[in-house]
């Protein structure tokens, strides 16, 4: 049903996925019935939504019967989640979920045939930046982090749910509100106490949250080289070498609330130039449209994911500090070879570069044909850089 590509590659999918939902009851969805639901197929990630199940039980039925590859549920609650148009849906609520992906993060990702590979580098990557609007969300906002979910994307990043009842009853105005402070978007320094149209330049002390970040991000950015801060700045490097040589009484001038000059004419442009380089380090870069969105749907935490075949595992903070996605996240391993009864599979591999699953390094290949373990063949095979040899 829906499958827009019946080969031997889907059918090999479906029938390892149809495998794993017959063993793991996937139970990560909170009020399933308000729901709506959607799901894809091999190379094609919705092929079709506005799905109801009744209960956990009913999601599972359908897990195992119809093996998607690709399963998505709303953050919106809705009293008839199956019905179109979307009004008459009839919003009741919605949790909000911020996503961070590597390739929208300004990372250097391979392509190869159109084909992206994300390594544990970029993944590590998004991991911090799920610490950073942590930190914003607790410390700024005071949300608790009792109402607040993290998954694995199964791909490419990660996926931050909030649910706790002050965020659901937010409405698109206010989630607007929230992603510009988050983004820092259309920051006004001046409002925030930054002034530098007349000596001395004040720097604000004690003014907020977003003040302490950005003093404490102008401080590290002093931890630079001379020629580094000079081409951010657009400075002279030997104007620079001499603000950095006052560094101690340029962090005591800060603490009182000014900021020392820059020798010439360029000083408000020098700070203008520091403050805008600290503000794209120090904020949040969630996608916007997916934050604001109160009828987005997003995978089901805990189900697999079809261009890799690992699982979108829900993680506890402190898991989330160590967890490798190449290792912690494959589900095809040796143990589910066992009773699957497959250990190895012979596949034809397009190209690929160098890339690792549970510690072991593999390729780079070039139109090679190889017998792999099954992970290796699972993840291959769902990026479209392999097919089953026959």
């Amino acid at each position: 049903m829906y499958d827009t590509i019946q080969n031997n590659e889907s059918e090999f999918m479906k029938k390892l996925f149809g495998a794993y939902y017959e063993k793991n009851f996937i139970n990560s969805v909170p009020d399933p019935s308000f729901r709506e639901f959607g799901f894809g197929v091999f190379r094609r990630k919705i092929a079709n939504r506005n799905m109801f199940f009744a209960s956990s039980e009913e999601v599972n039925l359908f897990l195992r019967q119809s093996k998607p590859l690709f399963f998505s549920y709303s953050n919106a609650y809705y009293r008839h989640p199956e019905r179109t148009p979307m009004t008459a849906k009839e919003l009741i609520k919605a949790d909000i979920i911020y996503e961070f992906d590597a390739d929208e993060l300004g990372l250097e990702v391979e392509e190869i045939n159109g084909i992206q590979w994300f390594m544990s580098e970029h993944l590590n990557e998004a991991k911090k930046q799920v610490f950073r609007l942590i930190d914003f969300l607790e410390n700024d906002f005071g949300f608790s982090s009792e109402g607040l979910a993290v998954n694995f994307s199964g791909k490419a990043g990660y996926h931050i749910h909030l649910r706790s009842k002050n965020v659901q009853e937010l409405n698109k105005r206010a989630r607007i509100e929230l992603v510009d402070y988050l983004t820092a978007h259309n920051m006004d320094y001046a409002n925030l106490g930054y002034n530098f149209e007349s000596a001395p330049f004040a720097c604000p002390v004690n003014k907020g949250k977003w003040t302490e970040r950005l003093n404490k991000g102008i401080k590290e950015f002093f931890n630079k080289d001379a020629k580094e801060i000079s081409k951010i700045t657009e400075t002279p490097a030997k104007k620079v070498s001499l603000l950095l040589n006052e560094k101690t009484k340029l962090f005591a001038a800060m603490d009182k609330g000014t900021l020392l000059m820059v020798e010439g004419k360029k000083s408000k442009l020098f700070w203008e130039k520091t403050l805008a380089y600290v503000t794209s380090k120090e904020m949040s870069p969630i996608d916007r449209q997916t934050s604001i969105d109160l009828h987005k749907i997003i995978r089901v935490p805990q189900t697999l994911h079809g261009d890799t075949g690992f699982i979108a595992k829900v993680l506890s903070l402190e898991e989330l500090k160590s967890f490798d996605p190449y290792k912690e996240a494959v589900v095809f391993d040796s143990n589910f070879s066992k009773g699957f009864g497959v250990d190895t599979v012979k596949i034809h591999i397009n190209k690929t570069p160098k890339f690792s699953i549970l510690g072991v390094n593999y390729g780079p290949f070039d139109n090679a044909d190889e017998e792999l373990p099954l992970a290796v063949a699972v993840y291959l095979i769902g990026k479209g850089a392999a097919t089953i040899k026959q």
